[in-house]
């Protein structure tokens, strides 16, 4: 089996979204969508999670100072 993408599995994820908030999506759609949904968001929460670490390793490597906060946090 293939494995997908960050980027597909974050446009997928985002396709789920739009069908899931559509009214004219069935409930038993819908329900099966946001199961998906919420395998898609922790696969790509897990990802990111990966990512941050090696780049924090990295930097490390290059001797950079650096700061660990939150995703999303500006």
């Amino acid at each position: 089996m293939k494995k997908n993408s960050f980027e597909a599995d974050l446009n997928r994820l985002s396709v789920i979204v739009e069908k899931v908030e559509d009214s004219e999506t069935p409930l038993d759609a819908a329900v099966a969508l946001y199961k998906e949904g919420l395998e898609l968001a922790g696969k790509c929460g897990e990802a990111l999670r990966k990512y941050e670490k090696d780049i924090m390793i990295l930097q490390k490597k290059a001797g950079e100072e650096f700061t660990l906060e939150p995703l999303g946090v500006l």
